[in-house]
């Protein structure tokens, strides 16, 4: 938490000895004068006078504005005895300005001493030990209120601190004339510890509010250390219970921490204890918060892939989800991805916290200075990327030439992005500094921990959700999917038709990869493309304008042709031809004579339209030209490239599918079609089985049913090895073991003769 100070103290010294009001005063407003200079010399403290920014007050006419008259009086005319004045002195926030500090001190005067007189000041200097900016208030204030007598008719200072009126006999309340006569009454609260307690909350309540309004993460805490160690326990937040777990540090005043002493050492070795302390804390909460995220990101994607992976499935495709388990299963998916991808949204993240701490605590310039190298790092490395995975064989041939041209633009912009990084790593390393500073650095830790503390429920939630998806997802499966009996004996029909289940189901696996194929060879993007769509988004389209303009002429144009061809071989028919007449004559070189003005009207419209396109497309090519489109189009083609790269992968993938398929889809197609020719030859009821199944070498475990059926297949068709694992079964008692009998060469050569017969 942000630091918190409040302390209230009266004019009597720890010896018994009073403080001199108005001595006290001129100290705190930083006035000129003996006495402030005696003051300062008597305690053998050294003060700047500058560090005052700010002073206030509320006091009575009589003063003309002077705190120094003020509180003089009330050590004239205070009773001896009596305490002539308090003080508090409040912390302010390090963040905010002076501005938004006033507006703390004047919301803690409006609440606390309205009916009080006061005067204040603000001072700013480093502080004393920590040497970091050190805003803080004093406030001076007289424990009399301001009562109803004083608000109608002020009285004069002799007056105002003398002892109040009591009331006579029975009277609860004094009379005004007697109240006018007498002092004003002192206030009782400021002797009651409740009250304090108030106070220092209220204070703590009024820097968090401004803190909040004025964008900043940090706050402030008026609890013990012990009753935050506490509360930290309870929200299981084992950075800050820890951070808490010390002793308070002990107060030192301005006197004191002016002076090289045991007790300013002792402090400054404790501030530097705490401080590595929370450095270690904070680095192993980070690793901690880490390991969490990651877990839990992982958690997610296997949930989205499983759910993906089911809704593509055919069982889910051709599942009938209309019973009220099913429809409802189906909706808590749905619902759980929905409420996945929502908290996915609310997740912070480890950069984008580091970014708002640095936001909150950097000044606007150093910010966007930060944001920008650390930018122009990454630009870097991506670059360089890209000139690693793109190579000339890569491409078609004929775009050598533009793909050396997108290297050198990309090499110079990488040259130029390491120049502006050399020349701004000083700059960019002191701002680094600066945020190492103490202050700093425990501020932009804490605000970082309190926003990756707010994503661990968001990761609970999320894991709790895709724990939930799973689940469902699993269940949903067993539903969907129809379970069977493995098959270990078939019949000709049965091997048939699963061969042809396997034979289609391999030509639309081959069909459907060779479409994506075709379809990833039209979304492949050659170097030459990739520059003029480049070139087109830096000019915002106006490429593509061009380009549909010149197609358009190119097509007038080439109609014009045609209509001055018609046109000529019109006029040299006029010309020879004999007319019979004279109407006839007229009115046929009428419409010559306009078909002739409408083709020049075309012409000069062409020659117009050539010369703006000309002078566009020389204007676009120069636009391009320039240093700075150089740099942008450099990227834009980079990006392209490397989603070209992507879906280059994707072809060599199909392509490598389409090549492990196509031997397959062979096998599996002359084997059905052999079976298919030859199963009248077949007889119907006779049942095989593979008796030695042969297991996966790599699984494991027993064939399935499209290998069994593919052994028995090449079996009937007369192959050695299948042969040999083959038996067959004539009779009808599939349990007695000794009716199955081996298929042999007979068979073989039994399937062969048939064969030979019905060709014949």
């Amino acid at each position: 938490m942000a630091t918190y100070h409040l302390r209230v103290k009266d004019d009597t010294k720890s010896s018994g000895t009073r403080v001199s009001a108005k001595r006290h005063a001129d100290y705190i407003l930083r006035e000129e004068g003996k006495a402030h200079a005696d003051y300062i010399n008597r305690e053998g403290a050294q003060s700047d006078k500058n560090d005052c920014v700010y002073k206030g007050n509320q006091l009575p006419k009589w003063t003309k504005g002077s705190a120094q008259k003020f509180f003089s009086a009330a050590t004239k005319y205070e009773d001896k005895g009596n305490c002539r004045y308090k003080e508090i002195e409040l912390s302010l926030p390090n963040e905010l300005s002076l501005e938004q500090n006033r507006e703390i001190v004047d919301r803690f005067l409006k609440n606390h001493l309205a009916n009080h007189y006061y005067a204040y000041a603000i001072h700013e200097k480093a502080g004393e030990l920590s040497g970091e900016r050190h805003p803080h208030v004093h406030i001076m204030f007289s424990e009399r209120l301001i009562d109803d007598v004083e608000r109608i008719s002020e009285r004069p200072a002799y007056k105002y601190f003398r002892r109040a009126a009591k009331p006579l006999r029975d009277k609860k309340v004094a009379s005004f004339e007697r109240r006018r006569e007498h002092g004003a009454p002192k206030d009782k609260k400021w002797h009651s510890k409740k009250y304090f307690h108030e106070l220092r909350e209220d204070f703590a309540r009024i820097q968090n509010d401004v803190l909040a309004k004025n964008g900043f993460s940090i706050r402030v805490d008026h609890r013990t250390l012990k009753a935050q160690q506490v509360e930290a326990e309870q929200n299981d937040d084992e950075f800050l219970a820890k951070l808490y777990k010390r002793m308070p540090e002990s107060y030192i005043g301005i006197i004191a921490a002016h002076e090289e002493n045991a007790l300013t050492t002792d402090v400054k070795n404790y501030r530097a204890r705490i401080q590595e302390k929370q450095s270690r804390l904070f680095q192993f909460d980070m690793h901690q918060k880490a390991i969490e995220e990651g877990e839990t990101k992982f958690l997610v994607r296997q949930a989205e892939n499983a759910s993906r992976v089911l809704m593509n499935s055919t069982n889910y495709k051709s599942a009938n989800l209309d019973d009220e388990s099913s429809r409802l299963l189906n909706q808590e998916i749905v619902a759980g991805l929905t409420r996945i991808r929502k908290l996915k949204r609310e997740l912070i993240g480890g950069l984008r916290a580091r970014h708002r701490a640095q936001k909150e605590y950097l000044s606007a310039t150093d910010y966007q200075f930060i944001r920008d190298y650390e930018s122009k790092v990454n630009q870097r490395a991506y670059l360089e990327r890209i000139l690693k995975e793109i190579s000339p064989t890569t491409w078609y041939p004929d775009n050598e030439q533009a793909l050396r041209y997108i290297e050198s633009l990309i090499k110079d912009k990488n040259s130029k992005l390491s120049t502006y990084l050399a020349q701004q790593n000083s700059h960019y390393w002191a701002i680094q500094e600066k945020m190492q500073r103490p202050y700093l650095r425990k501020n932009m830790e804490l605000v970082i921990h309190s926003l990756l503390q707010n994503d661990l429920k968001i990761l609970a939630e999320l894991k709790k959700t895709s724990e939930a998806v799973l689940q469902n997802v699993a269940t949903m499966r067993k539903k969907i999917e129809t379970r069977k009996t493995p098959k270990t004996t078939f019949t000709a029909s049965e091997v048939r038709d699963c061969l042809r289940a396997q034979y289609r189901s391999l030509k639309k696996q081959y069909e459907d990869t060779v479409d994506d194929k075709n379809r990833l060879l039209l979304q492949h993007v050659s170097p030459l493309n990739a520059l003029r769509r480049a070139k087109n988004i830096f000019a915002h389209g106006d490429f593509d304008k061009l380009h549909a303009q010149q197609q358009s002429y190119e097509e007038t144009l080439e109609q014009f042709e045609r209509d001055n061809s018609h046109f000529l071989l019109w006029q040299q028919t006029f010309k020879s031809k004999k007319w019979y007449s004279d109407g006839d004559k007229l009115r046929e070189h009428y419409y010559l004579t306009k078909k002739k003005f409408r083709l020049e009207e075309t012409e000069r419209k062409l020659a117009e339209t050539k010369i703006w396109l000309d002078e566009e497309s020389t204007r676009l090519e120069t636009l391009c030209q320039t240093e700075e489109a150089k740099e942008k189009i450099a990227f834009l083609v980079a990006n392209i490239l490397f989603k070209n790269l992507k879906i280059s992968q994707e072809y060599e993938v199909a392509k490598k599918l389409i090549a492990d398929l196509s031997p397959k889809l062979q096998v599996a197609e002359k084997r059905f079609h052999a079976i298919n020719d030859n199963f009248s030859s077949l007889k119907k009821n006779r049942l095989y089985r593979v008796i030695q199944p042969v297991s996966d070498s790599t699984k494991n475990s027993p064939l399935n049913e499209n290998a069994l059926t593919a052994i028995i297949a090449d079996a009937l068709m007369g192959e050695p090895y299948a042969v040999q694992l083959v038996a067959r079964f004539d009779g009808n008692n599939l349990e007695m073991e000794k009716d199955w009998e081996m298929m042999t060469d007979f068979d073989k050569d039994e399937f062969i003769r048939k064969k030979i017969v019905r060709e014949l």
